[in-house]
């Protein structure tokens, strides 16, 4: 649901969604149609058709990224999402605040369009993560927060950030 959505959007969804469809195996059983109206008013319904598609494939979810890339639907941010979220794995995942964070730091030259900066910032990801799967869960939403709160698109607060010592983009 977070995929391009704001979290202040998903919230009420997802604790709808999941008061209807609380197990795979319930979603799995549901017609389509009661699908797309729990989903109805997020948009992107793709996401949706895929999720349930996945919940019919398989009853349990694998808890390795590569695996997980495997389901319909699943790319490498939720794949690397999910494993490090719901399995405390270490993996590593890129989205848009996390690639904001990580340019700014370590690439502030990255062509975050191009093939070549998304590899490069998916490389920088995965070198800066912790040893641990639990460390990397910390790791990974500390980075998602400073992406949304503190290094945001329009106004790097570099005042505020933890990092600005050693990020290339630092203005402190």
């Amino acid at each position: 649901m977070l995929q391009q959505t704001q979290v202040t959007r998903v919230v009420d969804y997802y604790d709808r969604f999941l008061t209807r469809f609380p197990t795979l195996d319930a979603l799995a059983k549901a017609p389509p149609a009661r699908v797309r109206e729990a989903w109805e008013g997020l948009g992107y319904y793709a996401r949706a058709r895929n999720l349930h598609a996945l919940s019919r494939q398989v009853r349990e979810l694998p808890d390795e990224p590569a695996a997980l890339r495997a389901l319909p639907g699943i790319g490498p941010y939720t794949a690397g999402a999910v494993a490090s979220f719901a399995f405390e794995k270490r993996a590593a995942l890129v989205d848009t605040n996390v690639a904001r964070v990580l340019r700014r730091v370590f690439a502030p030259r990255a062509n975050v369009k191009s093939s070549r900066g998304q590899k490069q910032l998916w490389s920088i990801a995965e070198s800066v993560l912790p040893r641990t799967g639990r460390a990397t869960w910390t790791h990974n939403q500390a980075i998602m927060e400073l992406g949304a709160l503190v290094c945001t698109a329009r106004v790097a607060y570099c005042g505020r950030c933890p990092v600005s010592r050693m990020c290339r983009s630092s203005r402190a």
